[in-house]
C-alpha cells in the first residue's frame, strides 16, 4: 500500500505541474509608443518586394565569391562562435537534467575494528567518528560489544535516486532560459557569419578601390614628368624660368608621394583580407585592380520583418525571452519543493569469530522543502531578474531603432551615391578633355604652365573622387545587404 501511495504522490505532482507562460517577441516586446512608429515602407528610395538571399553573387565576382568561402571556413574568430554555440546547447542539457530523476550506485567494503575499555556490558555504544579527513565511506560503526576487541568486515551494495517534482515551473523555466540563451548565440553566430562576408566584400572593394587611386596617381606623374622635360626645353630656348622649373618638379614630387601612399594602402587592405581569411598578413595576396559592375537594385522587404529576418535582432529577443524565464525561475525558487526519495541494497557484516550478519535495505520518502528566512536573498534575486528583464526589452528597442537607421542610412547613402557617381564622371571626362586642349595651347604659347598644372590638379581631384564614389558605392551595397539581414549563401539558417 506504502508504494501506491508513494507512486501516486509523484504521478500526482507531476500532473498538477504549472505551464510556463511564453514571451512575447517581435514587436510585441516594444512598448506601444515604439511599436506604433515603425511604418509600412522604407522612408528611402528602395526597390519593393521580399529580400532575396544570397547576395554575394549579385556583384557576378567569383573571385570574391571564393574568398568569402575562404573566411568563413578559415576565420578563428568565426570558429569561436560556433564553438560558443556547441557550448550553450550542452548548457541546455545541463539545465533540463534536473527535470529528471537522480540515481546512483554505491558499493561498500570496509574493514573496521575497535579495543574499548571502561564500562563493558552496559548498553553503551563506543564512538564513530568516521575515517578523519576523507569522505564517510557509509558502512555503520561496530555494534556495542561485550568484548574489549573486536574486528568485523562490512559489505555491500545499493542503488538510490531522487526526484524533484517540478511543481511551478522552476526547473522547466531554468531549461527555457538556458535554450533561448543558446538560440541567442546561434542568431550571434549567424550574424558574425554575414558580418564576416560583408566584412571581407568591404575589405576587397577598398583593395581596387586603392589600386585604383594607384593607378591614378601614376597617370598624373606621367603627365608631370613629361611636362617636367617640356619645361625644361622650354627653359633652354628661354621661354621657362627657374621658378616655372622649381613649380612643376614639386607636383612631379607630390604625384610621387600620392603614389606612395596609395601603393601602402592597397598592402593593408591585402593584409586585412589575408587576416580574416586566416593567412598571413604578408600582404602579397592577388586583387584584381578593376571594380565590378554596380549590382542592380534590391529589393528591401517592410521594416516590421526587419525584426523577423536580422540576426542581430533575433539574438536580442532571445536574449529577452531568457531574462523572461529568468524572472519565474526566481519566483518560483521562494515556493515549496517537492522531492521524492528512494534507496535500496544489500549488506553484510560478518563479525570475526561471531557470524555472519546479512541484511535488505529500503526506503521510500517524499519531502516538501518551504523557504522561510534568507535575509531577503531570495526576493533581492527575483528583484534582479525582473531589472535584467526590463533591460533586455529596452536593449532590444534600441537594437530594433539602430536596424532601422543602418537600412534608410544605406538606402539613402545608396542614391546619393550613384547621383555623385554620375556627377564626377561628367567632371572627369570634362577636366581631361580641359587638360587635352590646354596642351596644345600651351605648345603654341596661348596659356602658361601653371594653368597646365591647376589643370592636370583639378582632374587628378576628380579622380580620385570618382574612384573614391565608386567603392563607396560597392561597400554601401554591402552594408545594405547585411542592414537588411539577407544571407550571402542563399539560406538564414546558421550552420551546425
Amino acid at each position: 500500500m506504502s508504494i501506491r501511495v508513494f507512486l501516486g504522490t509523484a504521478a500526482c505532482l507531476t500532473l498538477a505541474g504549472c505551464a510556463l507562460k511564453s514571451p512575447p517577441f517581435g514587436a510585441n516586446i516594444m512598448p506601444e509608443s515604439a511599436r506604433a512608429q515603425i511604418p509600412g515602407s522604407w522612408a528611402g528610395p528602395h526597390r519593393s518586394g521580399a529580400v532575396v538571399p544570397n547576395w554575394i553573387r549579385a556583384f557576378d565576382d567569383p573571385e570574391l565569391t571564393a574568398l568569402v568561402a575562404d573566411a568563413v571556413e578559415r576565420n578563428p574568430d568565426l570558429k569561436a562562435a560556433a564553438y560558443r554555440v556547441e557550448a550553450s546547447r550542452a548548457a541546455v542539457r545541463i539545465a533540463a537534467a534536473s527535470l529528471y530523476p537522480r540515481i546512483a550506485m554505491k558499493g561498500l567494503g570496509e574493514r573496521q575494528g575497535q579495543e574499548i575499555s571502561g564500562d563493558l556490558g552496559r548498553g553503551i555504544n563506543p564512538p564513530d567518528f568516521g575515517p578523519p579527513g576523507t569522505e564517510n565511506t557509509g558502512g555503520s560503526g561496530l555494534d556495542t560489544s561485550m568484548d574489549e576487541s573486536s574486528q568485523r568486515w562490512v559489505y555491500g551494495i545499493a542503488a538510490g535516486a531522487s526526484w524533484e517534482a517540478d511543481l511551478w515551473g522552476r526547473i522547466r523555466s531554468k531549461k527555457a532560459a538556458a535554450l533561448a540563451e543558446s538560440g541567442a548565440l546561434e542568431a550571434d553566430y549567424e550574424f558574425a557569419r554575414q558580418s564576416l562576408a560583408a566584412a571581407v566584400a568591404r575589405a576587397y572593394f577598398s583593395t581596387i578601390e586603392a589600386a585604383q587611386q594607384e593607378a591614378n596617381a601614376q597617370e598624373t606623374l606621367n603627365l608631370y614628368q613629361e611636362y617636367t622635360k617640356l619645361t625644361d626645353v622650354q627653359k633652354q630656348q628661354g621661354h621657362a624660368s627657374d621658378f616655372d622649373v622649381s613649380q612643376i618638379k614639386s607636383r612631379t614630387a607630390s604625384a610621387q608621394d600620392a603614389l606612395y601612399v596609395a601603393q601602402q594602402a592597397r598592402a593593408q587592405t591585402i593584409r586585412a583580407i589575408e587576416v580574416v581569411t586566416s593567412h598571413y598578413p604578408a600582404g602579397r595576396f592577388h586583387v584584381r585592380r578593376s571594380f565590378p559592375d554596380q549590382p542592380k537594385g534590391v529589393p528591401a522587404g517592410l521594416p516590421a520583418q526587419l525584426l523577423e529576418r536580422r540576426p542581430d535582432l533575433i539574438a536580442s529577443e532571445r536574449r529577452f525571452a531568457a531574462a523572461f524565464h529568468r524572472v519565474n525561475e526566481a519566483r518560483t525558487a521562494r515556493l515549496p519543493r517537492f522531492v521524492l526519495s528512494a534507496t535500496g541494497g544489500l549488506g553484510t557484516a560478518q563479525l570475526d569469530s561471531v557470524g555472519t550478519l546479512d541484511a535488505v535495505i529500503w526506503s521510500l520518502a517524499a519531502g516538501i522543502t518551504q523557504p522561510i528566512f534568507f535575509g531577503g536573498e531570495l526576493k533581492a534575486a527575483q528583484d534582479l531578474r525582473t531589472a535584467e528583464q526590463k533591460a533586455a526589452a529596452a536593449s532590444y528597442v534600441g537594437t530594433a531603432l539602430r536596424a532601422f537607421q543602418d537600412v534608410e542610412d544605406a538606402l539613402s547613402a545608396d542614391y546619393f551615391l550613384r547621383k555623385r557617381e554620375g556627377a564626377l564622371s561628367d567632371a572627369v571626362s570634362s577636366s581631361g578633355e580641359s587638360i587635352t586642349f590646354a596642351g596644345k595651347q600651351l605648345e603654341q604659347g596661348q596659356i602658361d604652365m601653371f594653368t597646365i598644372l591647376r589643370l592636370g590638379g583639378e582632374n587628378l581631384a576628380s579622380k580620385i573622387q570618382l574612384t573614391q564614389v565608386r567603392a563607396a558605392r560597392l561597400r554601401e551595397r554591402v552594408n545594405l545587404y547585411l542592414a537588411l539581414g539577407g544571407d550571402f549563401a542563399g539560406t538564414n539558417a546558421p550552420e551546425k
